[in-house]
């Protein structure tokens, strides 16, 4: 290569490297900036706190139809009840401990009517006049008559589920779930349980064990066995005054009819629809107390109450309600008899006791708001489980709360034949809840009755029954009009 050659190209390389040096981007110098200052922090003048507020009062208690507390002062509470003797000594007292001790100024009246069908009537009377009680006391059938008659007896849910003055949930469920829903007819409340009782055979353990008996009968044939051995005891000994005696007293009422009906296995109530009695059960009813008082082991003493009689060893079974215990028992004393003795249940064809569970309720009278606020108050009271403790140590009913029970110690202790009897609330049944009972249930007692009619023969009873049936069918469908 030449030296010209050689000089181009080294000038060719140097302008290409000229023209790349140029394209490069040129250097910046960092700008020199002094770093700014915070500014000074701005000075908040202080605030005062805001007062604290009080909380809003809380809403004044309300009842149903907006009574409140305050519009209760004053008001009077009139009571009709049915006890008599000691046991309405009782329920007057408790009265008087409401009214003496409820905040609220309710005075209560408690006023006795006489007996359950006195008071029956005396309601009767007074719809058509319209001076009403504001609470009574009575069967579920007895109230639902009532309200039949005059729309007067108030449904009781919104004062239950009331939330100033109802009962808790756990309240609720206190009450034995037989006795509550007893009262609960369709979709209302018309009742409360006061009380309840239950339908025995009183029984002489100490005389049956002397007949060769160990123990209680468990079904119907072993109560005629035992009913017969001690009439024939008694035909047998020194004393003629006792002859016809002995056996089990005969009695036709309407409790001790369905306990024997339900013994064999039978129903009285078909839900919803009416009465059951011409049955092949009620039949063996029937041909069963016909043998008893045909072969003299039954008889039917003048009273309507025959404790002395069962204290002179005059009978072997009485029938007999929970709460007559204290009065046999102070029949027993009077006779000098230290016979061990206690309330059965009814024998059953399966040997399972059973056990006719029955009682009144409180029924509030429709009348003006505050009025039945008032009377409602006094129905939570008289069930609260201090107040009904003192209800059963002076009646001997069965309590309808079970933690009524827990304040009962002392008197189960000392009321034995009672105490032993609540383990057979298990086995209880309840009678029908129509209106038309009132009436079936009388109708009941006049057929069995024929069975102590002088003549009367056991082909006698399927037209009996077939008369009654008949009989029970109209008289509900009355009440379903």
């Amino acid at each position: 290569m030449t030296k010209r050659a050689i000089r181009i190209l080294f000038l060719t390389l140097f302008i290409s490297s000229l023209v790349l040096t140029a394209c490069q981007p040129a250097a910046t110098e960092e700008p020199t900036t002094e770093p700014t200052k915070a500014p000074p922090p701005t000075e908040v003048p202080p605030t005062e706190a805001p007062p604290p507020t009080e909380p809003p009062p809380p809403p004044e208690p309300t009842g149903p139809y907006g009574v409140t507390a305050e519009d209760l002062q004053g008001v009077e509470v009139e009571f009709w009840h049915v006890w008599s003797r000691s046991v309405g000594e009782a329920i007057e007292a408790l009265a008087a401990e409401f009214t003496a001790t409820n905040e609220y100024g309710i005075t209560v009246t408690a006023i006795n009517q006489g007996g359950y069908s006195d008071m029956f009537n005396n309601m009767n009377a007074a719809i058509n006049t319209g001076d009403l009680p504001d609470l009574v006391v009575g069967y579920n059938n007895q109230y639902l008559s009532w309200d039949a008659a005059g729309d007067v007896i108030e449904d009781l849910t919104p004062y239950v589920e009331n939330e100033s003055f109802g009962y808790t949930a756990e309240e609720v469920a206190d009450f034995y779930p037989a006795f509550w829903a007893s009262d609960t007819i369709g979709d209302e409340r018309l009742g409360i349980p006061a009380q309840r009782s239950g339908q025995y055979y009183f029984y002489n353990y100490t005389w049956a064990q002397e007949l060769g008996f160990d123990s209680p009968p468990t079904t119907p044939a072993e109560f005629k066995e035992q009913a017969c051995a001690s009439a024939a005891a008694n035909d047998a000994d020194d004393d003629p005054a006792n002859d016809g005696t002995g056996g089990v007293f005969f009695k036709a009422e309407a409790s001790t009819i369905v306990g024997w009906i339900w013994g064999f296995g039978g129903e009285v109530e078909v839900p919803g629809v009416g009465y059951d009695f011409d049955t092949p059960e009620a039949l063996e009813t029937w041909t069963f107390w016909h043998e008893l008082l045909s072969e003299g082991c039954a008889w039917t003493p003048e009273a309507a109450y025959p404790n002395p009689e069962f204290a002179a060893r005059l009978g072997l079974f009485f029938g007999s309600s929970i709460a007559g215990v204290p009065y046999q028992e102070s029949d027993m004393a009077d006779a000098g008899n230290d016979d061990v003795w206690g309330p059965i249940p009814f024998p059953t064809v399966t040997g399972e006791p059973v056990v006719d569970l029955y009682g009144p309720s409180f029924a509030m009278v429709i009348s003006t708001p505050e009025e039945q606020l008032a009377t409602w108050l006094f129905m939570k009271w008289f069930t609260e489980p201090e107040n009904q403790a003192k209800w059963i140590e002076a009646s001997a009913y069965y309590p309808t709360r079970a933690s009524v029970l827990d304040l009962l110690g002392d008197y189960m202790e000392s009321n034995a034949k009672w105490a032993d009897s609540l383990a057979n609330l298990v086995y209880g049944k309840v009678e029908p809840r129509f209106e038309s009972w009132s009436s079936v249930r009388y109708t009941l007692a006049d057929a069995f009755a024929l069975l102590n009619q002088e003549g009367f023969t056991v082909d006698q009873i399927p037209q009996i029954l077939a008369d009654l049936q008949a009989e029970a069918d109209e008289l509900h469908a009355e009440t379903m009009e």
